[in-house]
């Protein structure tokens, strides 16, 4: 309800973004004086806590020892209740937890609080269908608004939605259906 239209939105469109619904997601990124996690370690995924999973920026190497505390649904919500500065405590805290022989919160040398719940152009992370709206995200990407085309991962059912790949294939098929409104000609595959 944030964005009004002018000329209104066909009915499909407007029940298509009603359907689909938007989750919180918060992360930390958490800089290190070093490296304390395994060198090896792609994703921590934590099935307790108050963060849903870790991540580094830099696998395998010798790069900056950065950490993503990453958390979804109700940790997340937490989280963005906590407030920034807390939001950083917590996860150091559960960083101590999992990692108790380090303590985390003495190597840290820097950090950000990153709240997609509040942040004014998000409003929320990554989208979901709850029961019963089953077509949404075809509905969204219909191009059935004329030159207003749609994109992002909430248009995307294949491969996997909301993934960062389902947000670069749906920028391609809006990229197309632009070039076939522009051209006159139909979008090719």
């Amino acid at each position: 309800g944030t964005v009004a239209f002018q000329p209104s939105l066909p009915e499909s469109k407007s029940d298509a973004i009603k359907r689909i619904a938007t989750g919180p997601v918060a992360k930390v990124l958490l800089s290190f004086d070093e490296r304390f996690w395994p060198r090896q370690m792609a994703q921590l995924i934590c099935a307790t806590g108050p963060i849903t999973l870790y991540w580094p920026t830099s696998f395998g190497t010798d790069g900056p020892p950065v950490l993503i505390a990453y958390a979804t649904g109700p940790r997340a919500r937490a989280l963005s209740r906590a407030g920034p500065d807390a939001a950083v405590e917590i996860a150091l805290q559960d960083l101590g937890r999992v990692f108790p022989r380090v303590r985390p919160a003495r190597l840290v040398r820097d950090a950000r609080f990153v709240d997609w719940l509040t942040e004014p152009y998000a409003l929320g992370g990554y989208t979901f269908l709850p029961p019963g709206s089953v077509g949404a995200r075809a509905g969204l990407a219909a191009p059935d608004t004329g030159a207003l085309l749609w994109a992002g991962s909430a248009t995307v059912w294949s491969p996997v939605a909301d993934t960062v790949e389902a947000a670069y294939l749906s920028g391609l098929r809006a990229a197309r259906q632009t070039s076939a409104v522009l051209t006159g000609h139909p979008p090719r595959s």
